[in-house]
């Protein structure tokens, strides 16, 4: 299939992801790998790219906002990227067989985070709400190490660390979960963009594959925050169930049977 498809692909991850607030990331990778045969190394390279270029595009509105917390952030920051460089680094030597493997549980994760918020919703926070996280020093080491996890999750699988960070700032550091957001998206970059660096070092980075992607993610992600105002969650979080589950079941054919072509 022509690499010029690569740009609607993205475009409806992008937008795809925007709707469910995951990033464009959880959808790119598959669907690069499954409909355009990318070699999942270089679609997680793809995706890392895409995943910096919406931080950056979306911190400064976090940034004007007040929904940072820089001391928290500067933190997390070092275990993040040292999660990060070992992610990446560890990327380059496992086998993409184990990729697809881990990429099948990230899925399956977020399906149960899904689940779990459905029948346990976050209560309304008032606009007001200041950022402050209460940084309890008997949870340093259990952030960190949560952040490194976080960061080496987003280097091997081409996502978007919040997956990790928005429930760790959230919920165990008891952030305001727009402040949570907020301060993971800058985490998110900065994570990103060393991972980027490490598989540019691999030969992994393709012009043709990356620059459709990172202008679809783009796109659609600001055109999926607009059309999430005009859908039912309900029907979004269904519509994801499925594909996702799809999605899980051609990985498997593919990586370990032999026959989802």
């Amino acid at each position: 299939m022509s690499t010029l498809w690569i740009f609607p692909i993205a475009l409806g991850a992008g937008a795809f992801g925007a709707m469910l607030g995951l990033g464009g990331g959880i959808i790119l990778v598959p669907a690069l790998t499954l409909l355009m045969d990318v070699p999942i190394k270089q679609a997680v390279a793809a995706s890392l790219v895409a995943v910096a270029a919406t931080s950056c595009a979306g911190a400064p509105a976090y940034l004007q906002a007040g929904l940072v917390d820089w001391r928290l952030a500067v933190r997390l920051l070092i275990p993040t990227i040292l999660g990060a460089i070992a992610g990446g680094l560890l990327a380059g030597v496992i086998p993409a067989k184990w990729i697809a493997g881990l990429f099948i549980l990230l899925i399956l994760y977020v399906l149960g985070q899904m689940l779990w918020a459905a029948r346990h919703p976050a209560p309304v926070e008032a606009p007001s709400t200041p950022c402050r996280t209460q940084w309890n020093p008997n949870q340093r080491t259990l952030a960190a190490g949560l952040s490194m996890l976080g960061g080496i999750i987003s280097a091997m699988l081409g996502v978007g660390g919040g997956l990790i960070q928005v429930p760790l700032i959230h919920t165990i550091l008891k952030a305001p979960l727009r402040c949570a957001i907020g301060t993971s998206t800058f985490l998110i970059g900065a994570t990103a963009s060393v991972s980027a660096l490490l598989y540019l070092v691999q030969g992994k980075l393709l012009p043709d594959i990356v620059v459709p992607a990172v202008l679809g993610i783009l796109l659609g992600a600001r055109a999926g925050v607009r059309l999430a105002k005009h859908m039912p969650a309900s029907a979004l979080r269904l519509l994801f169930a499925g594909v996702m589950l799809y999605t899980i079941v051609r990985l498997y054919l593919k990586w370990f049977t032999g026959s989802g072509t």
